[in-house]
């Protein structure tokens, strides 16, 4: 679970489109949780291996640009309801224009992502994961891929937080975040389990998930990848 810690920030902004700026993707530290904080790492490109088929998660760092004077500040306070996102494949033949129609329509690459959390005038600071890439389109994507080694595909998802106001609704600024997706990106597979005790300590990949965003060291055991990897004890 993402741990948030709101940082609070007192004329009246209108709700409109821009009350909400997203930042960034928040690189998340131990147990994947964030602070909620202006000086949280960020991520500024994505990695997502398809050798540990599973969705893209997004930290996205959120902040109110609606003003509140002093007694308004519930009234003031966005509550989030989700991402409406939309993926493309920016210069790529893998999907055919009816692909990319059916793609859309059944929801993998425009979509909304639910999540609800406050966000609080005059400069209010949180964080919200979900996930950017489904499940589902990665899956796709991993059976178009087949056995093309090595396979990379840039991908590029854009979206905007939609929230509510006091019954207004309120819109971030549209996000546009690059992501490559391909095999071997996060995944390093270094050799059959167990590693020897000379290989030292593998290392463990992004703590929220290991097939991305990260190096995670694996080997291999009876054709089943074990990630991270597990080291002769002699």
């Amino acid at each position: 679970m993402i741990a948030a810690l709101i940082v609070l920030g007192g004329c009246v902004a209108s709700g409109g489109d821009g009350g909400i700026l997203v930042l960034a993707n928040v690189r998340a530290t131990t147990g994947c949780t964030t602070t909620a904080t202006a000086t949280e790492p960020a991520i500024s490109h994505g990695s997502l291996d398809l050798l540990l088929p599973s969705p893209y998660l997004f930290i996205a760092q959120m902040k109110s640009r609606i003003v509140a004077a002093a007694g308004q500040e519930d009234q003031r306070t966005i509550i989030t309801s989700g991402a409406k996102i939309d993926i493309a494949f920016p210069g790529s033949t893998l999907f055919s224009d009816a692909e990319l129609a059916t793609l859309k329509s059944s929801g993998l690459t425009h979509l909304k992502q639910p999540f609800t959390v406050p966000l609080f005038p005059n400069g209010g600071i949180s964080d919200a994961g979900f996930d950017l890439i489904p499940q589902g389109l990665v899956d796709q994507i991993a059976m178009k891929a087949g056995a093309t080694r090595p396979f990379r595909l840039e991908t590029v998802a854009t979206f905007t937080v939609v929230g509510d106001m006091s019954g207004e609704t309120v819109e971030s600024q549209p996000f546009t975040y690059p992501i490559t997706i391909g095999d071997g990106v996060t995944v390093n597979i270094a050799g059959t389990c167990d590693l020897p005790t000379t290989f030292g300590t593998p290392r463990p990949g992004y703590v929220c998930n290991p097939a991305q965003d990260g190096i995670v060291d694996c080997c291999t055991r009876s054709q089943t990848l074990v990630c991270p990897a597990t080291v002769a004890t002699m």
